[in-house]
């Protein structure tokens, strides 16, 4: 099915780039979504802004919408997993969550040896690096071949405007971002979502190569 290009012009036009509520709550603007704090809750506004390699570079039609309904699909889905911080989805681009403390560390689960960025695993090993975050990597692999299990391979929680730096376990401990007890329960919530993901995937006939996750603890830890 063909789509009218005017009408794609159109929308073009139409974008959410930025936000400015009155009466929500204190605003936080990050690189794509738009926040409002208050009271123990916090109203996520997904934007259009399109972030590239930790850089906004542009707006597309409906993607804050598309992301934001994404998102409410997989907290869904998950719920079982691990719980999740969201409360209401009362606009396409908006949902309603708990605040909780974020963890200052980004859970990246890889099944494959893939990626184009300079931080990617398949990067690394091309350029001849055998131990990526802590992980050895054998001899021999071709790039997007799948590992022979899926790792957790964390990065730095890079303040916005900067970059997100790959990072091991033992990294993470010896420089106090995280405790041993918070970095393994976190590791095993990490395991658990990307296995969930990857049997949804399987199951539609995809593959899901890798993904992160975001962590945080509500007022109960």
């Amino acid at each position: 099915m063909g789509i009218d290009e005017g009408l794609l012009l159109s929308q073009c036009r139409r974008v959410l780039e930025r936000t400015d509520l009155v009466g929500v709550g204190r605003r936080e603007e990050g690189k794509v979504r738009d926040s409002y704090i208050a009271a123990g809750r916090r109203v996520i506004v997904v934007t259009d802004r399109v972030s590239c390699f930790d850089v906004v570079v542009g707006t597309l039609p409906f993607k804050g919408q598309v992301l934001n309904q994404v998102a409410a699909f997989w907290f869904e889905k998950t719920s079982k997993v691990a719980p999740n911080h969201l409360i209401a989805v009362p606009d396409p681009n908006a949902s309603i969550v708990r605040e909780c403390k974020t963890l200052p560390i980004e859970f990246v689960m890889r099944a494959h040896l893939t990626g184009i960025t300079s931080t990617s695993i398949w990067t690394a090993y091309a350029r001849g690096e055998r131990i990526y975050c802590g992980h050895r990597l054998p001899e021999g692999l071709r790039q997007h071949e799948a590992l022979s299990e899926p790792l957790l391979t964390p990065t730095t929680k890079a303040a916005k405007g900067q970059h997100d730096e790959p990072v091991s376990r033992a990294e993470i401990l010896a420089q106090g971002i995280l405790d041993e007890q918070t970095f393994d329960r976190a590791a095993r919530v990490a395991h658990a979502l990307f296995a969930e993901g990857r049997r949804w995937a399987e199951s539609r006939g995809l593959v899901l190569a890798d993904t992160k996750y975001e962590l945080g603890l509500d007022e109960n830890g």
